[in-house]
């Protein structure tokens, strides 16, 4: 009856054992084709349209739920969940038994041994553990939540990079085709005999230069609209409508309280204090992991002359030569080594922070110059081809002042999209706009 008892009990424990499920790897990469077809709806409920051109923070939201990068990074969240399961979970009891057939002597039956343990170490390091595994998850949560603000942040600036790579393009096409009526009017008129070869070289020259640039700009246009499709899962070449705001340059005032409240804001800082916090813990539980393994149980036997014997049992090590001191000096060395890597970001976020801001104010003082350039090279350009189309200036001279205004205004174009994205890369730097995590490390508890 015990033996029918033994075997229905280990038949129940083995049925909650894990089984093996495959799980194979997909076949064609997850690409969307549209914009429609990727993932459009927020967890808040809300919905991204795409049916119309997309401002900043809807291409921001569309490459955080679609990257495919950050899939794959929201990933680790069950690696690390799976973890805090195993920290919390005590060891498997081992049980023991013998037999030994009677074949002589004086003695009147075989004997029999049986033999219960169970490691008790786990509880003694089980609030050092737990604590090391809740500061680990939440370290993978918040490292995840900075590379969604950074996957948002290089959606935002690839897409001012795009409209200034259309802009600019725009403005070559325009200058190829004014440049192009130029050198077509000066070949009519050397036919005539009226231009020497000498007249067209300007021309000709200044339309080669045009041509190679836009030439050089589209496919630029096309790398940088590559990269954003990238962001969003869609297959490479897929054409993204934009509608892009004005620059906005951050308010002094708000500089300073961002940076005073950086460590608390910002995911990248707080993923390095959870991580210091798991190098904490994990020092407290290798200290006490000293006197490890401790194994409680019991035992019972009947030698061959029928005498029982039954009683408990424990095993502990004595810290006395190896005392754990490695794996001691290890974590030592580890929460010195994070204390010392934390204190280098939270320097690199300030500075870095000061110094794009004055980068900042010197971009918007020479895009201003730049526009205002660009509008008088453009006023003169109008003008010239105006005189040119009544033949009061030579083809030299309209080539001339028609590459410069087209010079000057994708200078200002490229300025005003260095602005652009300094700006979105000042907020990310200061965690302007991150929503909170829900516990900071302090708040971490077994």
């Amino acid at each position: 009856m015990r033996f029918a008892l033994s075997i229905l009990v280990l038949c129940a424990s083995l049925t909650a054992c894990a089984t093996y499920r495959p799980s194979p790897l997909p076949a064609s990469p997850p690409l969307r084709e549209t914009l429609a077809q990727l993932r459009h709806n927020l967890p808040d409920g809300g919905e991204i349209s795409t049916a119309g051109p997309l401002a900043l923070r809807d291409v921001a939201a569309l490459a955080v739920l679609n990257d495919p990068d950050l899939i794959a990074a929201r990933a680790q969240h069950d690696v690390s969940s799976a973890e805090l399961l195993s920290a919390g979970l005590p060891p498997d009891p081992a049980i023991n038994a013998g037999f030994a057939a009677l074949l002589g002597g004086p003695a009147s039956m075989s004997s029999i041994s049986a033999g219960f343990m169970q490691d008790v170490g786990a509880l003694i390091t089980y609030r050092a553990n737990r604590a090391a595994a809740k500061a680990g998850l939440a370290q993978v949560d918040a490292g995840i939540l900075w590379q969604e603000w950074q996957v948002a942040s290089q959606s935002e600036q690839l897409a001012v990079t795009l409209a200034a790579d259309a802009a600019a393009t725009a403005s070559l096409h325009a200058d190829v085709t004014v440049l192009a009526d130029v050198n077509n009017a000066t070949q009519t008129q050397i036919v005539q005999h009226n231009l020497t070869l000498n007249d067209a070289a300007a021309s000709m020259a200044a339309l080669a230069v045009a041509q190679s640039a836009l030439n050089a700009a589209q496919q630029t246009e096309a790398h940088d609209r590559d990269q954003l499709d990238a962001l969003l899962g869609l297959e490479p070449g897929t054409e993204i409508p934009l509608a892009l705001p004005e620059a906005t340059p951050p308010v002094p005032d708000a500089i300073a309280p961002a940076l005073a409240t950086l460590p608390q804001r910002r995911p990248d800082l707080i993923a390095l204090r959870y991580g210091y916090a798991q190098a904490d813990a994990r020092l407290r539980a290798a200290i006490l992991s000293q006197f490890l393994p401790v194994s409680v149980g019991a035992s019972y036997g009947r030698d061959t002359s029928g005498v029982l014997s039954a009683g408990p049992q424990m095993s502990l090590t004595l810290p006395l030569f190896n005392r754990n001191r490695g794996g001691i000096a290890a974590a030592q060395a580890t929460r010195a080594a994070l204390s010392a890597q934390y204190a280098a970001a939270l320097a690199n976020a300030e500075g870095g922070a000061r110094a794009l801001y004055a980068n900042i104010l010197l971009l918007g003082s020479q895009a201003e110059i730049a526009r205002h350039q660009a509008d008088q090279a453009a006023v003169m350009a109008q003008s010239a081809r105006t005189a040119f189309a009544e033949g009061q200036i030579s083809a030299t001279a309209l080539a001339n002042l028609q590459s410069t205004a087209g010079e000057r205004e994708r200078a200002a174009i490229g300025l005003d999209a260095q602005l652009q994205s300094s700006e979105i890369s000042l907020a990310t730097l200061l965690g302007l706009g991150l929503p909170p995590l829900a516990a900071a490390p302090k708040d971490l508890s077994p």
